[in-house]
């Protein structure tokens, strides 16, 4: 399902630049200790990712992920993409947190 698009206000607004989409999408979280923690988005977008986590992480902490896109979304294969983000939104719910990461950097790392 496809979100509003929204750009960049006059007024100073911090608003969405790229459609998003609502789709649970497997991500892991590379820690600096070297495990994965995985997680599934919310939503996606060309720009980023919306997560829920019940991990402590700050705005502007540096992260970076795994996302892999099954076959059902390619259309084609599965492919797995390394990235590098950074937290740019906390949103606090009960029992865990939502975090908007903007995608700095990405990598496709293989294609099956």
């Amino acid at each position: 399902m496809m979100m509003s698009k929204l750009q960049q206000s006059n007024h100073g607004m911090n608003e969405r630049i790229a459609s998003r989409f609502a789709m649970q999408v497997p991500v892991e979280l590379l820690l600096d200790n070297g495990s994965l923690f995985p997680v599934l988005t919310r939503d996606i977008s060309a720009s980023g990712i919306f997560i829920s986590v019940n991990k402590s992480l700050q705005l502007q902490d540096d992260l970076r992920f795994l996302i892999t896109f099954p076959k059902e979304i390619t259309t084609s294969c599965k492919l797995l993409t390394l990235c590098d983000g950074v937290v740019v939104r906390r949103e606090p719910k009960e029992g865990s947190e939502g975090l908007a990461i903007k995608i700095t950097r990405c990598h496709f790392l293989n294609f099956s």
